[in-house]
């Protein structure tokens, strides 16, 4: 089991997940951090993710499809788990839609659900050594399926105590905690396509999505939109409730003997003193959504709250234009610089006459475009700010879109002078609002969308 590659330790439990994987029969609960003493050592830092060490940390809690790898199977109902799971494994198993789905009913995550490899904030982490398969096939989607469920976000250290002899032959021991773990993320944090169910009366402390890897030698890199391919997210939220979420440890300050927790919204923004400029504060994100600037492939996010639901906390969106900063080099390795390099801001010269005529990326405007189409329906209600963060070009800028601009910016257009033109733009994300049957948006701070429909 023990597969050693540089800074990353394999979990050494293979009698405890066996364990694991008979007793979440029973529903029980689970610690998916764990530590091996040895009596007679000290416990170090500087060398604890050395396998042959006598004391060292464990990590027990990759899901697979098959359970007889040595993990947890794919349903969790009735349990609680303090710490954080990951679906790195199931999610990259060479199978398209192979049982690519992870549970969880009527059970308490006291932590965190990724899609990563886990790693604490110091870069070492754990691995089975399984191999992996490392191309995006699109439309091998993870389905999360959460329902009557806690997935809190409040796992920041794993505690342990180290026992040893001392100089004197004397026993003793030493409390310790890890690493911070809230760095990892929000409650669900997961950088493949995903389709995410939360029912039930459920309650999760913020989703993160970032696309991930999108290499796949197969696929077509632009050009003619019959072989474009997207990064596709869906979440249904129904009587559930999505909270702010945190990426940073919270237990170290409090008011009067209480820490904040991470579903506690503050809707204030941050200061930084050496700008002298507010921005948003990360602990308040409930929802985030952001792009792969060097993918060629637009990412299309689509969220609903229905029956009552509420979303309490601000919404992220980080949009850019497809593989834009290397847009007008030969980044897809042909020996020829093309519209198929991706969507250039400043445009192509393709027949070297001088001048720019097309823009590249795919034929298809739309395919060129992320989105973020947030609805609210059936009297659900969203307390927190949209925060949106695209680029964009100007009509001037335009060559061969087919639809020309997409949005409108604030700060208008201006022409190669610098005067003010237009205020019409095509940006690199679209992001709408639909308010539906006696649902509401409560903003706290400014909000910035494309569209906000109210019905």
């Amino acid at each position: 089991m023990h597969s050693w590659k540089k800074k990353l330790v394999v979990s050494q439990l293979a009698l405890a997940c066996t364990l694991a994987i008979t007793s979440q029969a029973n529903a029980t609960t689970y610690n998916t951090f764990g530590y091996h003493d040895d009596a007679d050592t000290a416990f170090s830092w500087s060398d604890w993710e050395n396998a042959d060490n006598l004391n060292y940390i464990t990590y027990n809690g990759y899901i697979y499809n098959n359970t007889t790898d040595g993990a947890y199977d794919q349903t969790f109902n009735g349990d609680v788990v303090n710490g954080v799971i990951s679906t790195y494994y199931l999610n990259n198993d060479y199978a398209d839609n192979t049982a690519n789905t992870l549970n969880i009913y009527n059970s308490t995550i006291h932590g965190m659900i990724t899609s990563e490899l886990v790693y604490d904030h110091d870069k070492y982490g754990w691995t089975n050594g399984t191999d992996v398969d490392y191309r995006w096939n699109d439309g091998d989607t993870f389905n999360l399926n959460i329902a009557d469920s806690t997935i809190d976000d409040d796992y920041e250290y794993f505690y342990f105590t180290d026992s040893y002899l001392d100089a004197d032959g004397k026993r003793t021991s030493e409390d310790m905690r890890t690493a911070d773990y809230a760095y990892l993320g929000t409650a669900v944090t997961l950088d493949v396509e995903s389709n995410i169910n939360i029912t039930d009366n459920s309650r999760v402390a913020g989703i993160t999505l970032s696309q991930g890897n999108t290499y796949n030698g197969d696929y077509a890199t632009g050009g003619d939109s019959a072989y474009a391919h997207t990064w596709d997210n869906t979440i249904t939220v129904d009587n559930s409730t999505v909270t702010s979420g945190a990426f940073t440890p919270l237990e170290g300050s409090g008011w009067y003997g209480n820490s904040e927790e991470p579903s506690d919204y503050s809707g204030n923004a941050v200061y930084d003193a050496t700008t002298g400029t507010w921005y948003h504060n990360p602990n308040d994100t409930a929802l985030s959504f952001s792009d792969d600037p060097d993918s060629y492939y637009s990412m299309k996010n689509n969220v609903t709250f229905t029956n009552g639901s509420t979303l309490m906390g601000d919404v992220v969106f980080t949009s850019n234009f497809n593989n834009a900063d290397d847009a007008n080099a030969d980044s897809n390795g042909d020996g020829v610089i093309s519209a198929s390099d991706g969507f250039s801001p400043i445009g192509y010269d393709t027949n070297n006459d001088g001048v720019e005529d097309t823009n590249g990326g795919w034929s298809h405007d739309n395919d060129n475009v992320d989105e973020l189409n947030l609805k609210l329906d059936n009297g659900s209600k969203w307390v927190g700010d949209a925060y949106f963060s695209y680029e964009y070009i100007a009509p001037a800028d335009m060559y061969d879109l087919e639809d020309g601009t997409n949005s409108l910016e604030p700060s208008s257009t201006v022409d190669k002078w610098g005067n003010v033109v237009d205020d019409k733009t095509f940006q690199s994300g679209i992001f709408t609002v639909a308010l539906d049957n006696g649902s509401e948006w409560d903003t706290v701070n400014t909000s910035n969308v494309d569209t906000l429909t109210v019905n």
